[in-house]
């Protein structure tokens, strides 16, 4: 079978009866070309079926308007939103975006994944996995030619990024609970050692010291529903007296409602729960959520102006987050309980009642 051979410059120079030079211009979108003569380079371009080689178009401006993003292979829907935000800035900058995916999270699987985009000429690239200072300090030392932006890292912690004061959402959580009435919380975190994880879980209980309220028990998930599910399972089964739980992101708040539902605990009536990202699927929930609200989009379209400016200048930013109330926290209500339970009796003794009749 004869290979079909591809079709180059050259070939649309001829097409159209000019020189290579030109069709290079006028692929380069350079004013220096009549309006005929682009018009009948476009039109052999269209009949020679043409792909411009754009790679080797950047090389010989020596620059490649690509962004890397390096994120985590089990994407979760802040993962995504980031991925999908960075894209839509990027390509409105006149940029694309090339991905890699992790499995690894530590110094070692995001430096391999820096020297893979590095072989493919990416020097601008944002991380988009949770790093501790140590290794992003040294991530950033290690790769000078690459300029690294990190969106999950401690805020304060001196390398580029663009990340979001987990103290704002976090306090105004637990004064919210203080104001409906809760003193016993029971706490939800993420994963040990993860920076959003420990600084949220830090946050909470600055929170609950500072307004006088007792934690009752800490559990972790791995951000998913189910875990948070499981989670919630183990907290019912092994501890009785909290009126409200704080969670670390709304799919395992959404897995600790599950549970709580199933459990015959209802939320908020029982029991209150809090979420953290303020996910927009969040508002749907039954009950919707009440939530720390991060603005990813401002977030993603901050640190992709940052990573085009080429200017040595760019400085990190720290967000607000802030606290969206809903329907799935109301007050503490004794008597509603009391009242249930009185409910509960009174159907157990007619039940009875009707056994011996």
């Amino acid at each position: 079978m004869e290979t079909k051979k591809k079709v180059t410059m050259q070939d649309v120079a001829k097409k159209a009866g000019v020189s290579y030079q030109t069709v290079s211009r006028v692929l380069n979108n350079s004013c220096n070309v009549s309006p005929s003569t682009k018009e009948k380079i476009e039109q052999a371009i269209a009949d020679l079926k043409y792909v411009p080689n754009l790679l080797a178009q950047e090389l010989a401006k020596k620059e490649r308007k690509v962004l890397g993003i390096i994120s985590t292979a089990v994407l979760s829907q802040a993962s995504v939103d980031v991925a999908a935000s960075v894209r839509r800035y990027a390509m409105n900058s006149g940029y694309s975006v090339d991905f890699s995916l992790l499995d690894n999270h530590n110094y070692d699987g995001i430096q391999e994944a820096l020297l893979e985009m590095r072989s493919r000429l990416i020097t601008k690239v944002i991380i988009n996995v949770p790093v501790d200072s140590a290794d992003a300090i040294k991530l950033t030392a290690d790769n000078t030619d690459i300029t690294i932006l990190f969106v999950d890292v401690d805020p304060y912690c001196p390398v580029l990024n663009v990340t979001f004061n987990p103290s704002d959402g976090t306090l105004f959580s637990v004064s919210h609970l203080r104001q409906l009435g809760h003193q016993k919380i029971a706490l939800l975190a993420g994963p040990e050692g993860l920076s959003s994880s420990d600084s949220r879980l830090k946050c909470w209980r600055e929170g609950l010291k500072i307004n006088n309220l007792e934690e009752v028990c800490l559990f972790r998930g791995d951000w998913s529903a189910q875990s948070g599910y499981l989670a919630t399972v183990k907290m019912l089964r092994d501890y009785h007296d909290f009126t409200a739980i704080l969670v670390a992101n709304d799919q395992m708040a959404l897995g600790a409602i599950s549970a709580l539902q199933q459990a015959n605990k209802s939320v908020p009536e029982d029991i209150s729960v809090i979420g953290y990202d303020d996910y927009a699927d969040s508002a749907y929930y039954i009950p919707s959520l009440t939530s720390v609200h991060l603005d990813r989009d401002l977030q993603c379209k901050l640190a992709v102006e940052k990573l085009i400016k080429d200017d040595k200048a760019v400085v990190s930013s720290v967000l607000p987050t802030t606290l969206v109330v809903r329907k799935s926290t109301d007050k503490v209500n004794g008597n509603r309980k009391d009242l249930k339970a009185l409910t509960k009796a009174l159907r157990d003794a007619a039940s009875i009642l009707e056994s011996k009749f």
